[in-house]
């Protein structure tokens, strides 16, 4: 009895290669190139009927053992989605041309401080429509302010510091839940954030002769388990530096720490997106201005400081004189829900622009519009 029953394994065993080897000779039916051809412009299940294979999944393993596919050839034809390729436009930047005015003033350099766009984010008021729409007032804001100024003195150059959270993310302990998030992280970035920031850098490229950005991240987009690096606004600051930042005259920086300092003129501006600082009766700005005296000494020094994170816009005189002048941008964000329960408070949508002048410093600061204004 024990030897009919190896008999008849080795049998088994021996129909069950002869079955294998005949379902891949049924490759020899057509020409390999053809076939291959074929299989790879999707027509799988045609050419497995074509060469008389019973079972679909038969012929997509013969066909990736004899030519040596990837899963990833043959798993398209298996009926599994294709990665989504997104292709972002060229952006073509027409040169600057400074016009001719007598000016009296010295140069000066122009800021636009920006922040907390939270691309992606939904509210009654705030999609990924309002969001683009802000993102060009934007810049219809800060050069109708520049214009003014330009009639005063020289303007050649623009600095962009951005703190962060460009993007909403999909931390579900950030507010990003069912219903107030339209689209994934990666869709976040690729789709809204990198065509509305390309678009809006090469549009001030045009304006200005020197743009420089200098990205920080923000706290959304960011798990508390991951590395520190694993945060949207960097992945975010590299691919935007990877489309734009070899055009002529725009200078992409990314800081991969929490803050940071940045010259400009002689003039240094520490940086930072401020969460973790806490609130006091909805009240940011006891702790900020504590944090602000610990920076300033282990930072060695600063003559000027930027954040944002709490979508509330401060000019410069809501902490101590002890401490470097201060401001803090809005967000783009209407209907804010955590700016209301957080600091008892809705947000106004805004961003920040200033003027620094090599000798004065900081000389003029405005809250920069982003609501269109109707009529």
């Amino acid at each position: 009895m024990g030897y009919m029953f190896y008999v008849s394994m080795l049998v088994c065993g021996y129909r069950g290669r002869r079955i294998m080897a005949t379902n891949i000779s049924y490759l020899n039916r057509m020409d390999k190139d053809e076939l291959l051809r074929r299989f790879k412009n999707g027509e799988g299940k045609t050419l497995a009927k074509e060469l008389g294979y019973n079972q679909y999944k038969t012929f997509l393993t013969a066909v990736k053992r004899e030519y040596g596919l990837s899963f990833r050839d043959v798993s398209g034809q298996a009926g599994f989605p294709k990665p989504e390729e997104i292709h972002l436009p060229e952006i073509k930047i027409k040169p600057y041309k400074a016009k001719l005015i007598r000016h009296r003033g010295d140069e000066e350099i122009v800021a636009l401080h920006c922040g907390d766009g939270h691309a992606g984010k939904i509210t009654k008021s705030f999609d990924e429509d309002v969001y683009s729409e802000r993102m060009n007032e934007i810049f219809e804001s800060t050069m109708t302010i520049v214009t003014l100024h330009r009639n005063m003195y020289p303007i050649r150059k623009l600095w962009i510091p951005n703190d962060g959270d460009n993007v909403q993310g999909e931390n579900p302990y950030q507010g990003s839940n069912i219903g107030s998030v339209k689209m994934g992280v990666r869709d976040q970035i690729a789709k809204l954030a990198i065509p509305a920031w390309a678009k809006l850098i090469c549009r001030f490229r045009q304006e200005f002769e020197e743009v420089q950005f200098d990205g920080f991240p923000g706290n959304h987009g960011y798990d508390r388990l991951a590395p520190e690096t694993s945060r949207a606004d960097l992945s975010f600051y590299d691919i935007l530096r990877a489309k734009i930042g070899d055009k002529k005259g725009i200078t992409i920086n990314i800081h991969e720490n929490f803050g940071d300092i940045v010259r400009q003129w002689d003039w240094r501006f520490f940086i930072t997106h401020l969460d973790g600082i806490p609130c006091y009766s909805g009240v940011p700005l006891v702790g900020i201005n504590r944090a602000l005296h610990s920076w300033h000494m282990q930072f060695g020094g600063f003559d000027f400081a930027l954040g944002g994170h709490f979508h509330q816009s401060h000019l410069g005189d809501e902490v101590s004189a002890s401490v470097p002048d201060f401001m803090m941008h809005s967000t783009l964000v209407s209907d804010d829900d955590w700016a209301l329960k957080k600091l008892k408070i809705s947000s106004k949508p805004s961003q920040n622009v200033f003027g620094i002048h090599p000798k004065q410093g900081i000389t003029w600061r405005y809250r920069v519009r982003v609501v269109k204004q109707e009529g």
